[in-house]
C-alpha cells in the first residue's frame, strides 16, 4: 500500500489543511530540519560564486522546514489550540537556530561580497544581493566569540518573549467575560443579545466597539472599557514585564551590531533610513493635528452638554457621544448601515473594481478546498485572457479564542519560477460577524474599508510578475513601503458612486440613497485631527521606546506612552489605560521601531490615489495598468522610492494625505 505524503511536505499548489495535525507538523519538522542543515553545509562547502550558488541554493536548502513553519504559524493564527501552540513553542528554538546559522554563514556572506564585485548580476539581482548583505550584517554575521553567543541567545529569547506576549493577549481576551443584565442592555445591538438575559459578552473588538458606541448605561461602558484597555496587564498574563525585557534585549542586540539603539537598526534597511527622517516627516504634522483634535473634542463636549451630559467626557463616554454626534451631523447610524452591506455583495463589488482597474477576475472554487475551516473560500485569479495568475483564500468571520483578532493578509505561496513552478496564493483573514439564523453576514463601513485595505496587500502578492522568490510579491519590499498598496486601495470606498455599487439593502435590495452615500463620504474628515494625533502618539512612542535614551528618561513603557499622550493629545490619557500591554504590532509583530510605516506609506498612497481621483473610466483604466505594471508587478526587485518615481514621474507630495483628510486646504 502506497504511503500517503505528509500534508506539510506535499508540493500541491493548494495545501491539504484539513489533513494537517500537530503530530504531522512535528514529524515534518523532525524530518526536514536536519536535512536542511546538511544541505546548507554543502552550499557553504561548494561556495559557487554566482546567483544560483549563493542566493538560490541557500533558499532551496532551507525551503522545506521554513515552509512547514509558515504553515504552522498560519494555523496558530486561525485555528489555535493548546496542541498547535505547544508545537510552535517546542520547535521555535530549532527554527531560529537554523535561520541564524544561515544568516551568520561567514562563507556565504564573503561569497556575496565577492558576487557584488563581479559583473554577473542583473540590476534587480544586485538590489536583492545588496539587501541580503545588509540583512546578514544585521543578523550578526560579523560577530565573533562571546558577542556572537550573546547575540544568538538574545535572538532566541526575543522570539520566545514575543510569542508569549502574543499568546497572553489572545488568552486574556478569551478569558475576560462581562455579564450584561437586562436593565443594562438598552442600546446594545440586538444581534449581540441572543435569547433572554442576562447575557455574557466577550471583549473582542467587534463586540467591544458595538457596546462602547451604543450602550446607554455608562457603568456598563466603563466595565467594557476597563476590561479592554487593561488586557494582559495582571496576573500570569501581565505583559508589562515582558515589554521591558523585550526592549532591553533589543537595545543589547542593536549595540552588539554597532548601532546606537534599536530605532537606528530598524530604520537602516527601510525607506526612511534613519529615525531622524521619520521625525522630519511626522513632526510637522503635530502642529496641524493637535489644534484640530482639540477643536474636535471641544465640539464633541459642547454637543454632549446640550444633550444633557453633565461633567467631562471620560474615555468610556467618547465613543458613545461620537456616535451620537456623527448621527446628528451626518444623519445616519453606523450600525444601521450594516443592512446595506451584505458581505457577498461587497465582495462582488470589490472584485468588479479590481477587474476594471487591473484586468483580473476572481473565479470561485467550491470543491476540494481542504481548508482549515468550513467558512474559508478559495478563488482562482485569472487575467484578461483567462489564464491563471494566482490563488486567493478568504477567511471572513471571527472565531474568538482560536483566531487572532483584527484583519491581515498572509502569503501562502510566493510566485516562484526559479526553484519551483509555482504561482502565488494569498490569504485574507478578517473578524467580521458571521451570518445569524436567516440573516446574511453584513459589514460595517469600517469593515468594508478594512477589506479593501487587506485586498491591496493581496494584490501586491498575487499580481507580481517577478519570477524570483527573492523579490516577488511583498518579498524584499522595504517595510515602510509595504502598506502603500493596501492604503491606496482603501481610498476607493470613499467614492460615492463606487460606495453605492457596493451596497444592496438586505430587505429592499436597493443601493444606498445618493445623499446617504455622500454623507458617509463626507464623514471621512470627521475627527481627522484626532485620528492623526493617535497615529503620531503610537509612532513616536514606538520610536522612543526603542531609542537608547528610553531607560534614562522614563521608568517604564507606560510612562513613556503617557508623556507622548500629554504632548500630542488634547488631554492626557486615563491612568488606567494600558494599551501597550496588547500592542502586538511592536512587541509580537514586525513593526518594532517601525509603526511609523503606516503613516509613511499613507503619505505615498494618498499621493498615488490623487492621480486616480475624479478621472474618467478610461483614464483610470490606463492609470490602473500603470500602477499594476509598476508597484504591483515589480515587488521588491527595485527600491520602493524608485518604483514610486517611475509610477508618478516625480518625488512624493507629502501634503497629499493632509488634503485628503481635510486637514489642509
Amino acid at each position: 500500500m502506497k504511503q500517503s505524503v505528509n500534508p506539510f511536505l506535499d508540493n500541491a499548489w493548494m495545501p491539504n489543511y484539513a489533513a494537517m495535525t500537530p503530530e504531522l507538523c512535528e514529524q515534518a519538522l523532525r524530518e526536514t530540519l536536519p536535512k536542511a542543515e546538511r544541505a546548507l553545509s554543502f552550499v557553504e562547502k561548494q561556495l559557487d560564486i554566482s546567483w544560483q550558488g549563493l542566493v538560490l541554493a541557500p533558499m532551496q536548502a532551507l525551503r522545506a522546514p521554513f515552509s512547514v513553519w509558515g504553515i504552522l504559524t498560519h494555523l496558530t493564527s486561525v485555528v489555535q489550540n493548546d496542541a498547535w501552540r505547544k508545537v510552535e513553542e517546542t520547535w521555535q528554538p530549532a527554527i531560529i537556530e537554523l535561520g541564524q546559522k544561515a544568516a551568520q554563514s561567514r562563507r556565504i556572506y564573503e561569497g556575496l561580497l565577492a558576487l557584488l564585485e563581479s559583473d554577473t548580476l542583473l540590476p534587480w539581482q544586485r538590489h536583492v544581493v545588496e539587501r541580503e548583505v545588509a540583512a546578514m550584517r544585521n543578523a550578526g554575521v560579523g560577530l565573533r566569540g562571546s558577542a556572537k553567543t550573546a547575540f544568538n541567545r538574545i535572538q532566541k529569547e526575543l522570539a520566545k518573549l514575543s510569542l508569549r506576549f502574543s499568546n497572553n493577549v489572545l488568552d486574556a481576551e478569551r478569558e475576560i467575560k462581562i455579564e450584561v443584565q437586562p436593565e443594562e442592555a438598552a442600546g446594545i445591538p440586538s444581534d449581540l443579545l441572543q435569547g433572554k438575559g442576562p447575557w455574557t459578552l466577550g471583549i473582542d473588538f467587534a463586540t467591544y466597539d458595538a457596546v462602547m458606541r451604543y450602550a446607554e448605561d455608562e457603568d456598563l461602558r466603563q466595565r467594557f472599557w476597563q476590561a479592554r484597555v487593561t488586557r494582559a496587564s495582571a496576573g500570569k498574563l501581565n505583559n508589562a514585564p515582558l515589554i521591558e525585557k523585550i526592549l532591553a534585549l533589543r537595545q543589547k542586540k542593536a549595540e552588539l551590531l554597532g548601532y546606537p539603539d534599536y530605532a537606528h537598526l530598524s530604520t537602516a534597511t527601510k525607506m526612511a533610513g534613519t529615525p531622524q527622517a521619520v521625525l522630519d516627516l511626522l513632526t510637522p504634522m503635530v502642529a496641524i493635528g493637535k489644534p484640530a483634535a482639540k477643536a474636535e473634542d471641544a465640539e464633541l463636549a459642547k454637543f454632549a452638554k446640550v444633550q444633557g451630559f453633565i461633567g467631562n467626557l471620560r474615555p468610556w463616554d467618547k465613543a458613545y457621544w461620537i456616535e451620537k454626534h456623527s448621527q446628528a451631523l451626518f444623519g445616519y447610524d453606523e450600525e444601521a448601515l450594516r443592512d446595506y452591506f451584505p458581505m457577498e455583495h461587497v465582495l462582488s463589488g470589490l472584485f468588479a473594481l479590481i477587474a476594471k482597474l487591473f484586468g483580473v477576475t476572481f473565479e470561485p472554487v467550491t470543491k476540494s478546498l481542504r481548508a482549515w475551516h468550513k467558512d474559508v473560500r478559495f478563488y482562482r485569479v485569472l487575467d484578461a485572457k483567462g489564464q491563471l495568475v494566482a490563488g486567493f483564500y478568504f477567511d471572513p468571520y471571527a472565531r474568538p479564542g482560536t483566531k487572532s483578532g483584527g484583519a491581515w493578509m498572509n502569503e501562502i505561496h510566493t510566485r516562484d519560477f526559479e526553484l519551483r513552478q509555482q504561482l502565488p496564493i494569498a490569504v485574507i483573514c478578517c473578524n467580521q460577524k458571521p451570518p445569524r439564523a436567516k440573516s446574511p453576514a453584513t459589514m460595517s463601513f469600517y469593515e468594508v474599508v478594512t477589506l479593501f485595505h487587506e485586498m491591496g496587500h493581496a494584490l501586491q502578492e498575487m499580481l507580481t510578475t517577478i519570477d524570483s522568490p527573492t523579490c516577488s510579491g511583498i518579498n524584499n519590499v522595504e517595510w515602510d513601503a509595504v502598506e502603500i498598496a493596501s492604503q491606496f486601495l482603501e481610498q476607493f470606498p470613499y467614492e460615492p458612486e463606487l460606495l453605492r455599487s457596493l451596497s444592496k439593502h438586505i430587505k429592499t435590495a436597493k443601493p444606498l440613497p445618493k445623499d446617504l452615500a455622500e454623507r458617509i463620504v463626507a464623514k471621512r474628515t470627521y475627527r481627522a485631527g484626532s485620528a492623526l494625533v493617535r497615529q503620531l502618539l503610537f509612532a513616536h512612542t514606538d520610536l522612543t521606546l526603542h531609542a537608547k535614551a528610553y531607560p534614562r528618561k522614563f521608568p517604564n513603557a507606560n510612562a513613556c506612552k503617557e508623556a507622548f499622550a500629554k504632548k500630542f493629545l488634547p488631554k492626557p490619557m486615563h491612568p488606567a489605560d494600558r494599551f501597550l500591554n496588547a500592542f502586538t504590532h511592536i512587541f509580537a509583530g514586525g513593526y518594532a521601531a517601525g509603526y511609523y510605516s503606516y503613516k509613511w506609506s499613507e503619505v505615498l498612497s494618498a499621493d498615488i490615489y490623487g492621480a486616480f481621483a475624479g478621472q474618467t473610466a478610461a483614464k483610470r483604466k490606463a492609470l490602473g495598468k500603470r500602477y499594476r505594471d509598476t508597484l504591483l508587478a515589480k515587488g521588491g526587485s527595485e527600491p520602493a522610492g524608485d518604483i514610486f518615481r517611475e509610477l508618478m514621474g516625480r518625488a512624493p507630495d507629502t501634503s497629499a494625505i493632509l488634503r485628503l483628510t481635510g486637514l489642509l486646504k
